[in-house]
């Protein structure tokens, strides 16, 4: 058995106890709150397609209303097949999930009621399984009760849970184990991914879970030692630095759920337990190198914006607390205590993974502030400012992540070199992700180049790249990430970009190199959330057609940028000033941009210059309430053109300048002014430093 009857007495004193009462309280609430449903007599839609279109918002699932669908902002209602397969998605979801919970209660409490209803939801799966099998499926890896293969995976495993553990008083065990679990597993390994993917994961998971179950050893090899298996995931799909190779923390915790859930179900198996794989620890610590200073994450790729290490973490997981209440029972890794400790100041300790697997104990320890840290595996460079003293908090500090590495296959954006704000307890400029799939939006807005924080040529959206780090440094005077990025082939055929981030306590520099290989339109982009003002000369302008994602830009207005610019944003008691020089021949175009959700509006700011080569160079100061820098005066403009440029950051107690060249004979005032940096680029944007 998956919990083997000598477990139970143990976790009854457990479900008893102080410790975990909140566990126990939530799985009584969450079953007496789900609302019955009948099991569908149709297969389920598509989980995206029940999204609010122009919210970018799950729609409200209410079980007694299959026909009608409601956005949660506005009370709009939706109505049509569609709509009405996308319910039966949720209904799905709420009735594995029930049967769980409800497994769980009648082994805590041996309540028949609890037996019956859990019993009513496998029976009524397995007799209407094989009608589900003859209803044809137009869409893409199709399932049978579900969508797709990957939501058959994640359906049919807590199903698989449930009876296990009711197994002992079920009048109808071998009809559910022959009607539903045996062929509902076999057509998973038929219809496996096959490849190295999240969806691997939870095929591999479910086949494992029922393998076990019903003593099946060919569905346990098949999804332990297959060719896509268990340890081929890991192995193949986890990169260098921990994460999932997808790009995206979202999917990360997706694909980590799916190969916990396959080691979990091995957990009391003497000869295949696969809780001590090692990279299974490297995922759980690889998100806590990449989390904001308040423990939510960056979104990156095709990720949920909401991501975050103290609460929710994806669509169709625990909370990514629960995945740690695993680590620190499994690893004894400190940093996960001071994860869970974080999330239960704020949440209750209520997880059924924290009253079947976690320690009796979380100690005291908070999160702490974290050093800067390059995860070369997945290409992104993070700046950490230093705590100001020894008593700051993590909120104190302020993080930049530079976005260089690998594409991330098909959940991968076009947005080499962007990179990513966040200071003052907020998110300046951050990653947008993605809403539901279903939105028009995904496709034209978040997955376009424009939406990001990184340059275009013509108006295209960047083709899929790898970029390559020239250098990361984390100590002295100033940090330092510098990558960049080369195209082979395509629209971008040629053409090299660079991008250099130095950063002191109080503001950082951005240097964008751009190496088109003919004269092109070049567009430096950057998006931010507040309103932008400036005292520039500027005048509305039509931009629809001007490139990918353009015609998304509202309330548009352009001028000159021949003279020294400074741009000012407030959001929520944070600023954001940027000091830019003047180019002759630039432009400088302001405007409105969906945020996510997408009607929280962002302000996007472009400088463009037509040109074959260009630096642009601006200089970033967040703040709270008083801006520390008044102003920055610009010794050198055109670093393509003479080799350096150089400026001058005024401060209230010292001034501070700058020179970068291009090689290190390149002449240079030094300036008259309390500190001097200097900093030298080779290889200007092409291959990286030997």
């Amino acid at each position: 058995m998956l919990i083997p009857e000598s477990e139970w007495p143990s976790l009854r004193r457990r479900a008893q106890s102080q410790t975990f009462k909140a566990a126990v309280r939530r799985l009584r609430q969450d079953v007496d709150a789900d609302r019955p449903v009948d099991v569908p007599s149709e297969p389920a839609g598509y989980y995206h397609d029940y999204f609010c279109a122009e919210h970018g918002c799950q729609l409200t699932f209410n079980p007694a209303t299959p026909k009608e669908h409601r956005c949660p902002v506005d009370g709009a209602q939706y109505e049509g097949a569609r709509y009405d397969a996308a319910w039966r998605w949720s209904a799905n979801n709420l009735l594995s999930e029930s049967a769980i919970r409800l497994a769980l209660r009648w082994r805590l409490e041996e309540d028949p009621v609890y037996l019956k209803r859990v019993a009513d939801i496998l029976t009524g799966y397995a007799v209407r399984y094989a009608d589900y099998r003859r209803v044809e499926r137009s869409n893409t890896n199709p399932g049978v009760a579900t969508y797709t293969t990957l939501d058959e995976a994640v359906w049919l495993i807590p199903l698989t849970w449930a009876f296990d553990l009711v197994r002992p008083a079920l009048s109808r065990e071998q009809v559910v184990a022959d009607q539903l679990l045996a062929p509902a597993a076999e057509y998973l390994v038929q219809h496996h991914y096959g490849g190295i993917h999240n969806f691997s994961c939870w095929h591999n998971a479910a086949i494992g879970t029922v393998g076990l179950v019903l003593d099946r050893p060919d569905l346990t090899d098949f999804a332990v030692d297959g060719e896509f298996g268990f340890h081929a995931q890991l192995r193949e799909g986890v990169l260098s630095d921990g994460l999932w190779f997808e790009g995206s923390m979202s999917y990360h915790f997706y694909a980590l759920a799916g190969l916990l859930a396959q080691a979990k179900a091995t957990s009391h198996t003497s000869d295949l337990d696969l809780r001590p794989h090692p990279t299974l620890h490297a995922m759980l610590s690889a998100p806590i190198q990449c989390a904001y200073p308040d423990g939510s994450l960056p979104a990156p790729n095709d990720c949920w914006y909401f991501t975050s290490l103290l609460g929710d973490c994806c669509h169709g997981v625990p909370p990514a607390p629960a995945f740690y209440e695993i680590g620190y029972a499994w690893y004894d890794d400190p940093h996960f205590v001071r994860v869970l400790h974080s999330a239960y100041s704020h949440i209750p300790r209520d997880s059924l993974d924290a009253l079947l697997f976690g320690k009796d104990e979380i100690p005291s320890a908070g999160l702490q502030p974290q050093p800067s840290v390059n995860l070369s595996g997945s290409g992104y460079a993070i700046l950490r400012s230093p705590p100001p003293d020894p008593e700051s908090g993590p909120e104190d500090q302020q993080y930049l992540l530079l976005k260089y590495g690998p594409h991330g296959g098909g959940h991968g954006h076009p947005d080499k070199l962007s990179l990513i704000l966040y200071a003052h307890g907020r998110r300046l400029a951050p990653d947008l992700g993605t809403p539901g799939y279903g939105l028009d939006l995904f496709q034209t807005w978040y997955r376009q180049t424009l939406s990001h924080n990184t340059a275009t040529l013509d108006g295209l959206s960047q083709p899929p790249a790898e970029g390559h780090l020239h250098r990361f440094q984390s100590e002295g005077p100033f940090q330092v990430a510098d990558a960049g990025v080369t195209w082979d082939s395509g629209p971008y055929g040629g053409v090299s970009m660079r991008r250099v981030i130095l950063t002191r306590p109080d503001y950082f520099l951005d240097l964008f190199l751009v190496e088109p290989d003919r004269p092109r339109r070049i567009d430096w982009i950057y998006r931010t959330a507040g309103a932008c003002e400036t005292s520039l000369d500027l005048k509305p302008v039509p931009i629809a057609g001007e490139g990918d994602g353009f015609e998304h830009l509202t309330c548009v207005y352009r001028a000159n940028a021949n003279s020294d610019l400074m741009c000012t944003w407030r959001s929520d008691g944070a600023g954001l000033r940027c000091f830019v020089p003047g180019f002759s021949g630039a432009e400088i175009l302001t405007g409105l941009a969906p945020g996510n959700p997408p009607t929280d509006l962002h302000t996007t700011l472009i400088q463009r210059r037509h040109t074959r080569s260009t630096a642009f160079l601006s200089v970033f100061h967040p703040h709270t309430h008083s801006p520390r820098i008044t102003s920055v005066d610009w010794t050198g403009r055109d670093l393509m053109e003479t080799g350096w440029a150089g400026c001058t950051v005024h401060l209230p107690d010292a001034s501070e300048h700058w020179t970068l060249r291009l090689t290190p004979d390149t002449v240079a005032p030094p300036g008259n002014v309390d500190a001097h940096f200097e900093y030298v680029l080779k290889n200007v944007a092409g291959a990286p430093a030997r």
